[in-house]
């Protein structure tokens, strides 16, 4: 099957320290040039991805605060999926000496900080769930992840999962994995990740993607 859309996580798949290198951004605009439609799906907040990556008009879909917020770059438009992190939470982790960031919805710390975000949490019976993303910790409302976020970005794009590829790297690109048809790991990709992966490519992050989006047989599929 050819994909209609292909998924990415940013960090570790897309990007290395942050940036997507000039020969992975040329093989994306190569595969929207040859008709696939492309998605970014990342645990970033809204506003700093899109400090960071200057490439986010070559997607359709930017899925980012961990699956809370969907942003497509032809129109600009942003569309939250759940409410902003509530005030007092923000009290309760600065209280606790948490050091943390606020998203349009997510509330991002950090892994020496992940039980103390859990007690801050009990504390105040919110409704709130605890997603580990490498060395950050990403919270979001309960039921929210990086899977939920892609299934609400394809209806939007009217794309069904069976049309969709994810790639990624880490254990939280498993959520994504959840939702489409066609599922591959970057050769730095957790052993968890590449045990659910249909393919596992032979380079590393943007490298992959290369390899990736280079292969005939994806073009041919």
């Amino acid at each position: 099957m050819r994909p209609r859309l292909i998924a990415f996580d940013y960090d570790g798949t897309l990007a290395e320290d942050g940036i997507i290198r000039p020969a992975t951004v040329a093989a994306l605009a190569d595969a929207k040039r040859a008709g696939f439609r492309l998605a970014i799906v990342t645990g970033r907040p809204h506003d700093e991805l899109l400090a960071l990556c200057p490439d986010l008009g070559l997607f359709d879909l930017v899925v980012d605060e961990n699956g809370a917020v969907l942003y497509f770059p032809a129109t600009g438009a942003v569309e939250d999926l759940g409410p902003a992190p509530p005030p007092q939470f923000a009290a309760e982790l600065a209280r606790r000496e948490v050091r943390f960031s606020l998203g349009r919805v997510v509330v991002r710390t950090w892994r020496p900080h992940l039980e103390a975000a859990h007690e801050a949490i009990r504390a105040l019976d919110l409704a709130l769930d605890v997603i580990p993303n490498k060395y950050a910790v990403m919270i979001v409302p309960r039921g929210t992840d990086k899977g939920t976020g892609l299934e609400a970005g394809l209806r939007r794009l009217g794309v069904e999962p069976a049309e969709t590829m994810a790639v990624g790297d880490d254990e939280n690109d498993r959520a994504v994995f959840r939702v489409a048809a066609l599922r591959v790991a970057v050769a730095n990709a957790v052993e968890s990740l590449k045990a659910e992966a249909d393919r596992v490519m032979s380079r590393p992050c943007g490298q992959g993607v290369v390899e990736l989006l280079r292969d005939p047989l994806l073009a041919s599929s």
